[in-house]
């Protein structure tokens, strides 16, 4: 099989998260354009329901945070064959600033809810011995996050679980991996690429001296649950310019 067969999509339903903007919307527009049958869930629901218009999609409402809606969420998906974790927000604080309510409800979105999703739709593809899920996690889980100690200690959990989740569902035929993205441009981290930001360090540790797009991730995103990379799984790839390596 040639690899532009193995990039198609056509006969296989994505579930995206997180699609009203940002890395969902940019993963969402080109598993489109690639033939997958789409479910798209986010919080937001005007932005929600202009994407899905847009691409044909199916759309469901949902908050991360509530594990009642999670449920609803895998029951209105039905089976699906890819799984893309994107839905997650961003506590930018120093870490003595942080409360314990900002802590608990970050863990709460970008970790639990993750799992609880992940629970729910693993369980079927493990049933029907197929399928790959992706999470979005982030270069922060391994570097010194200042200014988001929580936001990366979520993430660096994330990783964790797409490990051991690989090993428990790999038997089964179902990869288990993770994205990690850094210095890349989105509504939620647009405040750091602000002229006179001091929370980081910008761009001063990135290598390539520039800023990611979610366009950039979105394809990378893409091989990973394709078949071009149907050997991978466990795996946490980061892209962020070399950032980790300053």
């Amino acid at each position: 099989m040639s690899l532009s067969d193995d990039l198609r999509f056509e006969g296989r339903r994505a579930l995206v998260t997180g699609a009203a903007n940002g890395f969902g919307a940019a993963i969402a527009t080109l598993l489109s354009e690639l033939g997958a049958d789409l479910v798209l869930a986010d919080r937001e629901d005007g932005p929600l329901r202009e994407m899905a218009g847009r691409l044909g999609a199916l759309h469901h409402i949902y908050d991360q945070a509530d594990s009642r809606t999670i449920d609803a969420l895998v029951s209105a998906a039905g089976p699906v064959d890819i799984l893309v974790n994107c839905a997650g927000i961003l506590v930018a604080k120093p870490l003595l600033e942080t409360t314990a309510a900002e802590a608990r409800h970050l863990v709460d979105v970008d970790f639990l809810g993750v799992l609880h999703l992940m629970q729910g739709v693993g369980r079927s593809m493990v049933e029907r011995r197929r399928g790959v899920i992706l999470s979005i996690g982030s270069q922060t889980a391994f570097c010194g996050a200042e200014g988001r100690g929580i936001y990366a200690a979520a993430k660096a959990a994330l990783s964790q679980l797409t490990r051991t989740a690989a090993v428990e569902w790999g038997p089964a035929g179902v990869r288990v991996l993770c994205l990690a993205p850094g210095r890349s441009l989105t509504r939620m981290t647009a405040e750091t690429a602000r002229p006179g930001y001091e929370g980081d360090r910008g761009l001063a540790r990135v290598p390539l001296g520039r800023w990611g797009t979610a366009e950039e991730v979105a394809k990378l995103a893409v091989v990973l649950v394709s078949d071009a990379a149907s050997y991978v799984t466990g795996e946490t790839v980061i892209a962020d310019g070399g950032f980790v390596l300053g």
